[in-house]
């Protein structure tokens, strides 16, 4: 029978390092309520996309985990995902490549991030394990599930089945089937869908109470089971771009200001990777700059904490491009494609 004792680690492992306990999220009500704030900035972020400033360098301390950055994706029959991802570490936790972990099928099919919680640092446990293996497994489970709305969480239940190290993360799966993008998200990684220069779908995070999100775990973990995740089946079209990120980058990064910046990188016609750099290098400026109202700080007033600036973190973001496979015929987005909000 679990104690109470056994249940209070429990939240304090769910809950982020003790640093930021005062901290909220990127996807509360009140972010988005924000956004009219911010529609203003839209036309110089747009610009500044395209400067070098928001380029990655081979200076920044970035690093990769289950695969490398460069784009992958073997041509298939329907649309499929030219991906790729850049990881930047917490300054304090470069020695172990940080927290956060992704993979990037071979078929160019399916992509996912993770972040590990920070919180079992407290019990000597590196949060990286548990993302970084989770995420090994599912690369190689996205080989031998049939694609289909039940595909992602298919694939995080086997990758949780299979993954030994202890621990704890939040994970976020996608794949791609014809026209249709699946997805199972659980925590607050999440993902977006850039159409042309908007946003046509974001993921709501999932939260048990105010810090403490969902997330899959080892035994001892006591957390939520895979088949909590949130499921989405959406139409997806050739030309869109797919944004999966981890919270190091929706809590430092509005959503109109991402959906700019990679709108902006894939006119000018930069690769997947350089448009994860340019997102990924903006969400550490941002993560650093103590006089920037930050999602995370916005949030964290918002329920009566006393917040301000950036919050640094692990920071991993995903850029795929929607490309026509070999012999698709792929059909054109409507011409008045409403934008869809998720409801929180």
């Amino acid at each position: 029978m679990l104690t109470a004792s056994l249940h209070k680690l429990a939240r304090a492992l769910a809950k982020r390092p003790a640093a930021f306990v005062a901290g909220a999220t990127a996807l509360t009500a009140g972010v988005w309520m924000a956004q009219s704030q911010l529609n203003a900035r839209r036309s110089t972020l747009a610009h500044a996309g395209t400067g070098d400033a928001l380029r990655g360098s081979q200076s920044s301390p970035i690093s990769s985990s289950a695969g490398d950055a460069a784009a992958r994706g073997a041509a298939l029959p329907g649309l499929r995902l030219r991906s790729a991802a850049v990881m930047i570490p917490h300054p304090a936790k470069e020695d172990r490549g940080g927290e956060d972990a992704y993979f990037i099928g071979d078929q160019g099919t399916a992509v996912g991030v993770a972040d590990g919680v920070g919180g079992w640092a407290e019990v000597g446990v590196d949060p990286g394990l548990y993302s970084r293996e989770l995420m090994g497994h599912a690369q190689v489970a996205c080989n031998s599930v049939k694609a289909g709305p039940s595909a992602p969480a298919e694939i995080l239940t086997l990758a949780h089945a299979a993954t030994a190290a202890r621990g704890s993360c939040t994970a976020c799966i996608l794949v791609i089937e014809g026209n249709e993008l699946h997805a199972a998200n659980l925590g607050d990684s999440g993902f977006m869908i850039v159409r042309g220069d908007e946003l046509a779908f974001m993921s709501p995070q999932q939260q048990h109470d105010f810090n403490f999100p969902f997330q899959i775990g080892s035994p001892d973990s006591m957390s939520d089971f895979p088949s909590a995740a949130q499921r989405f089946s959406l139409k997806t079209y050739e030309g869109d771009v797919l944004v999966l990120a981890t919270d190091g980058v929706f809590d430092n990064v509005y959503p109109d200001e991402a959906v700019s910046l990679v709108a902006a990188q894939r006119k000018r016609g930069a690769t997947p990777g350089e448009a994860a750099a340019a997102l990924a290098q903006f969400a550490r400026q941002r993560a650093g700059d103590q006089t920037h109202l930050s999602p995370f700080a916005y949030g964290a007033q918002q329920r009566g904490y006393r917040f301000f600036g950036g919050k640094m973190d692990d920071i991993t973001a995903l850029v795929a491009y929607v490309c026509p496979g070999e012999g698709a015929e792929a059909a054109d987005p409507p011409a008045d494609t409403p934008v869809a909000q998720a409801k929180l």
